[in-house]
């Protein structure tokens, strides 16, 4: 295995054009119907080599004589109706996440060096090539199944390591404005594993603590972009522009009357928003 490390980029080079909550835009989430239902039943009937003549078939004794767990039809119903409200809720959440990185990449002002991103591809190369041999596939029959030409992987190569870059950089830039932190009895509520101790004895074995803790900053400060974002929904009409206000002259004498309680309020908003799904941002 190579000794080569992703190299971070150095946020001090680069800047934001905006640390207010990012604003995105999404699609509504779809709600299943009666009839989806409905051909989620035929479906199911029909893959398991029975034939019916039309879903009126499927009644209660049907249900007690397929499935331990059901007693009625509408309960499959309902179990059906469940299951995609979870998986659709997992998916929204994706892409939110998704939008929101793209959001915050879109603020990211500032170059990032050819010759760190020729290194990090090439460590993103060895590392793909090492789990490839762990799992006993070979690089032409990944690139086979993936439909994929060498040029056509080394573009990609490119394109996802440049991204995950200029996202990371521009987390820590906001990490840093926002002000996160995570002590060390923190890490494994931001870095999921199986084993939290055998982890964290691993990583100061291997002094990677700072590592570590980069990515679980990293974690908590995307966390907070996603759930603070201004959602709009896709469709949904423009709202309005706020009324500016007139501005207010104030007299010299009574500068020393402004207090704190007068201040604006900072740009950064939290709104309560449940959090949502994430991952790590690291290498």
């Amino acid at each position: 295995m190579s000794d080569k490390q992703i190299i971070d980029l150095d946020p001090k080079q680069f800047k934001m054009n905006d640390y207010d909550n990012v604003r995105i835009t999404m699609p509504a989430k779809p709600a299943m119907t009666a009839d989806d239902i409905d051909a989620q039943l035929f479906q199911y009937v029909v893959s398991g080599g029975k034939k019916i003549k039309s879903i009126a078939d499927l009644d209660d004794d049907w249900v007690k004589a397929n499935f331990d767990m059901y007693e009625t039809i509408d309960e499959v119903r309902q179990a059906i109706k469940d299951q995609y409200d979870h998986d659709m809720e997992f998916e929204m959440s994706d892409l939110k996440f998704r939008v929101c990185c793209d959001a915050l990449l879109a603020r990211l002002e500032g170059e990032v060096p050819e010759d760190i991103l020729a290194h990090n591809i090439e460590v993103v190369r060895e590392g793909n090539a090492e789990r490839l041999k762990e799992m006993h596939i070979s690089m032409e029959q990944y690139l086979r199944e993936e439909h994929l030409t060498p040029e056509q992987y080394d573009q990609k190569l490119r394109d996802e390591t440049l991204y995950q870059m200029r996202l990371n950089v521009a987390i820590d830039i906001m990490a840093d404005v926002l002000g996160m932190q995570v002590g060390n009895h923190q890490l494994t509520e931001y870095l999921s594993t199986p084993d939290p101790e055998a982890f964290i004895a691993e990583i100061r074995e291997k002094g990677q603590v700072e590592n570590a803790r980069r990515a679980a900053v990293r974690v908590k400060t995307m966390r907070r972009v996603v759930d603070t974002a201004i959602v709009k929904e896709e469709g949904a009409p423009e709202e309005p522009e706020p009324k500016k206000k007139m501005p207010v002259i104030v007299d010299e004498d009574e500068l020393d009357m402004i207090t704190i309680d007068n201040m604006p309020p900072t740009q950064i908003r939290d709104d309560g928003a449940t959090p949502s799904g994430f991952r790590i941002i690291s290498e």
